[in-house]
């Protein structure tokens, strides 16, 4: 009878223990679908060919194939397609005719409110009458380029804590000095760590740390990837946190501004004024903005006509 008492004593202090304890914490789930892919970019199958003719008897064309893989709506004239790599006259084309946009806006990936993913748009852009007129003296092989830059920007999110005294106590709903979880909407540009920490009485800090991910070029946004100093590497950000008394060092303005990405990366540091007598988590939204610029190459062997 004894040891029956004790077995209930204990799964007594069992219950007491799990249910008067911490809560366990509730992860976080992205409202992003994610990835570091903005626009996806191949050639259509055959578009080049891997073998034409010279002599001007065997019309080609080079598809290139653009699907939104990343959740930022795209423009049509926010995205230029390029050849090089041959010398268009040489094919029959002038300048002109190596330069193309979509026909369509390219709408981004996304989810629906049950959270199902609904892919982006693809579209395709045809470069077509290419033909070699002259003669080969033998069998010569061509590389063909296709740059593709487009206007494209993410989308971030993490969670503030904000407190009275912004101190840290044992089973406060928040904390305020911690690395928070960080989402980014699918973007070659992304920020990845974000800490907060408390600054004073009436005031915190965060960081937040701005990094390329994809293999592509990043210039400022609307430049149409001029290749300069002054467009290299150049990222637009904006910091909102829906509250008064925000500054930020790192920008060339207040809350939003042009950053370099030196070294591939960029730390921005943000001050926060608030006041309060309710601890609560509040959300801090952050865009980045900018010009991307990726390329595929591929080869193409111009036979000579017997």
């Amino acid at each position: 009878m004894k040891n029956y008492a004790n077995v209930i004593l204990i799964c007594v202090l069992l219950v007491f223990a799990f249910g008067c304890g911490p809560e366990t914490p509730i992860s976080k789930e992205s409202p992003f679908i994610g990835g570091t892919t903005g626009l996806l970019i191949s050639y259509d199958k055959d578009a080049p060919p891997a073998e034409v003719y010279d002599g001007g008897d065997f019309d080609f064309e080079v598809v290139v194939k653009l699907k939104n893989e990343g959740e930022y709506p795209v423009s049509k004239d926010k995205v230029e397609v390029s050849l090089s790599g041959i010398d268009p006259s040489e094919f029959g084309l002038s300048d002109s005719d190596f330069v193309k946009h979509p026909d369509e806006d390219l709408q981004g990936t996304y989810k629906d409110s049950e959270g199902n993913e609904i892919e982006g748009t693809t579209t395709y852009i045809i470069f077509s009458k290419l033909n070699h007129h002259e003669r080969l003296i033998g069998n010569t092989p061509y590389t063909i380029r296709a740059d593709v830059c487009y206007n494209y920007a993410t989308n971030v999110n993490s969670m503030l804590c904000i407190k009275k005294g912004q101190t840290d106590k044992e089973g406060d709903i928040c904390k305020i000095y911690e690395k928070k979880a960080v989402f980014n909407s699918g973007g070659p540009v992304q920020v990845t760590s974000f800490e907060e920490m408390p600054k004073g009485k009436n005031k915190f800090n965060f960081q937040f740390k701005i990094e390329p991910k994809g293999n592509g070029g990043i210039y400022k946004k609307d430049s149409n990837c001029e290749y300069t100093r002054a467009n290299e590497n150049k990222v637009f950000v904006s910091v909102n946190t829906g509250m008064e008394g925000l500054s930020c060092t790192g920008l060339d303005g207040t809350t939003s501004g042009y950053v370099t990405l030196y070294g591939g990366e960029r730390m921005i540091t943000c001050t926060q004024e608030t006041e309060t007598g309710v601890d609560f988590e509040k959300p801090v939204n952050i865009k980045l903005e900018y010009d991307y610029k990726e390329g595929i190459s591929t080869q193409v062997l111009v036979k000579h006509s017997p």
